[in-house]
């Protein structure tokens, strides 16, 4: 092999080694660089967890295609204006907020977006759940009662503490107290007639 021809070996070599090692080569997502173009581009109408101005991006790679997704990104109205079936049933579900178009943003970039969201989505789906969370307070695991149903509220038998920050527990004690106070002057009421009864008879 002639010295030129050994050195065009050595830099396809080392080319092939480059693009192997370095992260961001030969269709590396890079997670940090989604990161952070996220936050500057997408994170003021986007969320992973919930849906904002636009919808939660949690496993967005699982209900479009990749190709969907950039096309989506780089101009969505083109796609709804398409008659594209996903991209008009968000646009109508979003009250027909249009998302801006990022032309600018290179198949990289939303490669990049998209390995971010995947790791986030895989965060979530791997983090323990914790029940015993205010709003979903530990449930009643002790022996059953009808006082317990009744306390509680909750014939189903779970027996969760009372919510006291719903409005219909608040009118459900409301109307219950108000009938104990019924009740109990109208057994004043009758005992009171019963005994001027037996006074005027007896």
């Amino acid at each position: 092999m002639s010295i030129r021809g050994n050195l065009y070996y050595r830099i396809i070599v080392g080319g092939l080694f480059l693009s192997l090692v370095i992260p961001g080569r030969a269709g590396v997502a890079d997670i940090p660089e989604g990161k952070k173009v996220f936050s500057g581009r997408c994170a003021s109408c986007h969320s992973v967890t919930k849906d904002l101005t636009g919808p939660a991006l949690k496993n967005v790679d699982q209900r479009h295609t990749e190709e969907w997704i950039i096309r989506f990104v780089h101009g969505s109205q083109s796609v709804i204006k398409s008659g594209d079936a996903a991209a008009v049933q968000l646009f109508e579900k979003f009250n027909k907020t249009i998302m801006p178009d990022h032309p600018d943003l290179s198949t990289a970039d939303i490669q990049n977006i998209l390995a971010y969201i995947k790791d986030e989505s895989a965060k979530l789906a791997n983090a323990p759940v914790n029940h015993n969370v205010p709003g979903n307070p530990k449930p009643y695991t002790g022996k059953s009662s009808v006082l317990h149903q009744i306390v509680y509220l909750d014939i189903a038998g779970e027996h969760r503490p009372l919510d006291i920050s719903n409005p219909l527990i608040i009118i459900a004690l409301g109307g219950a107290i108000i009938i104990l106070v019924l009740t109990l002057v109208m057994v004043v009421r009758v005992n009171d007639f019963a005994e001027k009864q037996k006074n005027r008879y007896s």
